[in-house]
């Protein structure tokens, strides 16, 4: 398969033609297909032949004797693009009358339009007369599944799941319409493929014999009637199936996980088991020639063949190749790459030895050697505040790649990655990393390792990588325990197990499952435990905890873990309401206010010190029994010191503005309505705005919810509107409720 054209000979340079198309009201004023207008290069010089040349980002969609149907993305835009043999000139197609199904776009050299709602128009790319027809005897509903090259096949919803195909053609210059049968009543029509030989196959879901599952069935064209039918209860939805005058092929997927590839004679219920591949719900790309069965997995498994006579296989015909169609004769085509001629479009077919062979016809004739040419990378990353980014920038010494990078940390492995293609005259690639890893966790701090790889998407030019090294540091912040700047939220379940979750995550995707971290059981001996701030002098956020007999012990955070408890001391069974994280003495470290039974609110001011962690107590006031519940955010208003929220028995929240010595402004009511919520936690920053929020849980024990209340900086108006992020992602359906904080 040299020859390109029937002279075996081609023009060096493409020339694009118009295509004129006047849209009319009837078949009989339909569009027309206009000559080839004058080249705007006509100047041209012919050489031997040669693969014909199409651009990168175009996708074969179908090949004939005069030419191959393509189509592309470009700048937002869809563009299909008719390439001649005979002169490699090209013919954009108007996106807007090509059906939405690439499929049904076109087979060989005929090209189908869409030119009103129910009207059709078949052009002929070797130089035939047009033909339009039109569907409307399918009635509304009905769309074009597969285009034959002269007749459309439709899929139409009847109701309740079923489907019902129809086929349109016009021998003869008169509209038949034909609707298919052999079909079970409740026939729900998933895939249709055409074949060269005359007929369609059918995979759907029905009743035969009293049985409902997945079949396959082959409908002849000619007559709109089902040929034969067969069940297949595992067919891999994520394949194609091939058909031919001879044999069906198709997939089944196993209970482990993996695809084996099938065939059968036509007309026979037996079937062949051939290769077993693993996919991991990726497609199988499958096509027959002759007697082999041609495959592949697009990005994973390389197009090969299998002998449907012996079993003697043939490997590696094209890599990264896409989905495999009719091609000239009784060959096939598919888009992929050799090392010999890079990525383009191939044609599959029998070399004199009779086995399965590939033949460049088309490459995007990119040649030039990878290289980069600049980079530029930050040594540091800081992302403690909302919107700030890493900007990493590469430009190369050419377009048409793929330029993807990855960000590693060290310490854990945690990483995050990227990629993009190049494509026209682009040879920049910029990434923004947002301070995330792949979940959309926040990113620790610490040491990183950044790789960066450029690979051409045509396979000919070679590979380059790059590494080197950048270190985040977004500092430390309230409430984070995995020394990543953003809160985490600790949760202990019925059971007395710890875990916690980067808020960052779950405010990123509510609805999602969110990433567990584990902190350890045994967290059932405490009636209390309480997120503190930091405490001692590593610059982490700790935990109190107060055990049932009283005693109060401290656990001093460590970055991404905690510490071995610490006794702080005995007797504060007496108070009945606990909070800390405030810094109420202005001395920038987070203290701890406690109430007694009697109303009393004391005060213990922390000292710093991992093993006498607060000073002895103070005694602020009297009154506070009238509260059930304290909570100590950090700076809510705006000055120098940490304030605190008290919510009364009737459920309206009060802020106590602390005034820096130990000592509150008169108190100013924040709202009412906060009765519903179990607990109220002080998570510190979760948008990274500067400014102290609030989580509160609310919802039964079966179905609990988390309340977020972001922080205004206003005292008169503390939060914003409240925003619900989901149920949180611990199950404890029985025993006691989980316990947040």
């Amino acid at each position: 398969m040299k020859h390109l054209s029937p002279a075996g000979r081609r023009l060096t340079v493409a020339v694009t033609v118009a295509l004129a198309v006047t849209a009319g009201t009837a078949a009989t004023a339909a569009p027309s297909f206009a000559a080839p207008a004058v080249p705007v290069a006509a100047a041209v010089s012919e050489q031997e032949a040669e693969p014909a040349v199409i651009g990168v980002g175009e996708r074969l969609l179908s090949s004939g004797q005069a030419g191959y149907l393509t189509y592309a993305y470009v700048d937002e835009k869809s563009i299909y693009r008719w390439h001649r043999y005979a002169d490699g000139s090209s013919v954009v197609l108007p996106v807007t009358m090509v059906p939405g199904n690439h499929e049904a776009a076109a087979v060989g050299d005929r090209v189908l339009l869409q030119t009103q709602k129910t009207s059709y128009r078949i052009l002929d790319m070797a130089g035939g007369a047009p033909v339009d027809i039109d569907t409307s005897a399918a009635g509304t509903g009905a769309e074009v599944w597969v285009f034959t090259g002269d007749t459309l096949v439709m899929r139409k919803h009847d109701g309740d799941g079923r489907s019902s195909l129809h086929f349109f053609s016009k021998p003869a210059g008169t509209v038949v319409h034909r609707t298919t049968t052999g079909l079970p009543a409740d026939a729900a029509v998933n895939r249709i493929v055409y074949s060269p030989s005359g007929v369609v196959a059918v995979q759907y879901d029905g009743t035969v014999g009293g049985t409902k599952g997945s079949r396959l069935a082959v409908v002849d064209l000619a007559t709109a009637k089902v040929a034969e039918d067969r069940a297949v209860p595992a067919f891999y939805p994520n394949s194609d199936i091939a058909v031919t005058s001879t044999h069906l092929a198709w997939s089944e997927r196993g209970p482990d996980g993996t695809v084996t590839l099938v065939t059968a004679l036509r007309g026979a219920q037996e079937s062949t088991r051939h290769t077993t591949l693993t996919p991991n719900g990726s497609a199988v790309t499958l096509g027959l020639l002759k007697d082999w069965l041609v495959y592949g997995v697009p990005g994973r498994v390389d197009t090969s063949a299998v002998s449907l006579k012996d079993g003697t296989t043939a490997g590696a015909l094209l890599g990264s190749a896409g989905r495999l169609m009719p091609g000239a004769g009784d060959g096939l085509l598919a888009q992929g790459s050799t090392p010999e001629h890079g990525r383009g479009v191939y044609g599959i077919g029998l070399a004199p030895d009779g086995r399965p062979a590939a033949t460049v016809l088309a490459t995007n004739g990119v040649t030039t050697p990878t290289t980069v040419l600049t980079e530029q990378v930050p040594a540091t990353a800081d992302f403690r505040r909302a919107g700030a980014k890493a900007v990493l920038r590469w430009t190369y010494g050419r377009s048409d790649v793929q330029a993807s990078v990855t960000m590693t940390h060290r310490k854990t492995g945690r990483s995050w990655y990227a990629s993009r293609q190049l494509l026209g005259a682009d040879t920049e690639a910029v990434f923004e990393w947002e301070g995330i890893f792949g979940e959309r966790t926040a990113a620790y701090n610490g040491d990183y390792t950044w790789k960066t790889t450029v690979r051409p998407l045509n396979g000919v030019g070679g590979t380059v990588e790059r590494t080197g090294t950048l270190r985040v540091d977004s500092g430390t912040a309230a409430h984070d325990y995995s020394d990543s700047a953003s809160p985490d939220l600790l949760v202990r379940d019925s059971t007395g197990h710890l875990v916690s979750y980067d808020v960052r995550q779950f405010l990123a995707t509510p609805w999602e499952d969110w990433e567990r971290t584990e902190r350890g059981g045994g967290w059932g001996v405490y009636d209390r435990m309480l997120s503190a701030g930091n405490l001692d002098a590593s610059p982490y956020s700790d935990v109190v905890a107060r055990d049932r007999s009283g005693v109060l012990w401290l656990y001093s955070g460590t970055g991404h873990s905690l510490a071995t408890r610490v006794q702080v001391g005995g007797g504060w069974g007496v108070y009945d309401k606990l909070a800390a994280g405030s810094d109420l003495t202005g001395d920038g470290r987070p203290d701890l206010v406690a109430t007694d039974r009697s109303g009393v609110l004391w005060l213990y001011k922390a000292t710093g010190d991992r093993t006498k962690p607060f000073a002895p107590r103070k005694r602020i006031g009297g009154g506070w029994n009238t509260y059930d519940n304290l909570t100590a955010p950090g700076n809510l208003g705006g000055a120098n010191a940490g304030d605190l929220l008290a919510r009364d028995r009737s459920g309206v929240l009060w802020l106590y503005l602390g005034k820096g010595d130990g000592t509150f402004a008169p108190r100013t009511k924040v709202g009412g309505g906060w009765g519903r919520y179990e607990q109220i936690v002080n998570i510190g920053d979760v948008d990274r705005d500067g400014r102290a929020d609030l989580i509160a849980e609310s919802g039964t024990q079966q179905d609990p919810w988390l309340t977020v209340y972001k922080g205004t900086g206003d005292w008169k108006a503390p939060f914003g509107r409240a925003e619900t992020i989901g149920i949180p992602p611990y199950d404890s359906p029985y025993g006691t409720r989980p316990v947040v904080f």
